[in-house]
């Protein structure tokens, strides 16, 4: 299992890596939409859903893979009813015909105290 960390995507407090490789394997851990260095959320939901796969394609650049070789995404969301069609919309435009699956939730709770994050995802893609 190999470490992976890129300084174009933003960092996590505690003991968490931002993806790890094992098989052919990226698993990306939580990820916010926060600038890579100033770790901001941006007021904007579609702003932020766009940081937000910024800094997946940042991660798995690291990896030697794309938002291609993406399999799964798991993602929450704190408001699903009003953020889910921006979220959306991004994600086309993101990843054009690509297709990986996914599955969503939603929790008021999540990321660290008072950044407001409207979106979590973790992902897995596959370079075999």
């Amino acid at each position: 299992m190999r470490i992976v960390h890129t300084p174009d995507a933003p960092t996590h407090a505690g003991p968490v890596p931002q993806a790890v490789e094992a098989g052919g394997w990226n698993f990306v851990s939580a990820l916010f939409g926060g600038h890579p260095h100033k770790r901001e959320i941006p007021g904007d939901a579609r702003a932020e859903a766009h940081q937000l796969f910024d800094n997946l394609a940042a991660i798995l650049a690291a990896c030697d893979a794309e938002l291609s070789d993406v399999v799964r995404v798991g993602i929450v969301m704190r408001d699903l009813q009003h953020d889910r069609p921006v979220f959306n919309e991004v994600w086309v435009e993101r990843f054009g015909e690509h297709r990986p699956a996914r599955a969503t939730i939603e929790s008021p709770a999540f990321g660290r105290s008072g950044e407001q994050a409207r979106f979590m995802i973790e992902a897995a893609a596959y370079r075999g």
